[in-house]
């Protein structure tokens, strides 16, 4: 698994798969809210590596496509790793 996210373990695909490819970097990635959800945190002062986009059906809506900011797993920080 070279691209994939940290909190599904559901390798990328598609677009987001040649977004991540740019970035040069390999490994996990994730949302700050799926960091959250891991118990981790984002690292003080990392800016997103890219933002990927994904289709989403709401409830009585069309779908549209969001987008979301993720960060690569090098800017996660587990909660104890440190303070």
């Amino acid at each position: 698994m070279a691209y994939y996210n940290l909190y599904t373990k559901q390798n990328f695909s598609g677009k987001n798969l040649e977004k991540l490819q740019a970035t040069k970097l390999e490994g996990g990635f994730c949302t700050f809210n799926q960091a959250r959800k891991m118990g981790a945190k984002v690292i003080k002062g990392s800016k997103a590596i890219c933002k990927l986009s994904r289709m989403v059906a709401d409830a009585g809506k069309e779908t549209e496509f969001r987008s979301y900011p993720v960060f690569h797993q090098s800017q996660i920080q587990l909660k104890s790793e440190g303070k």
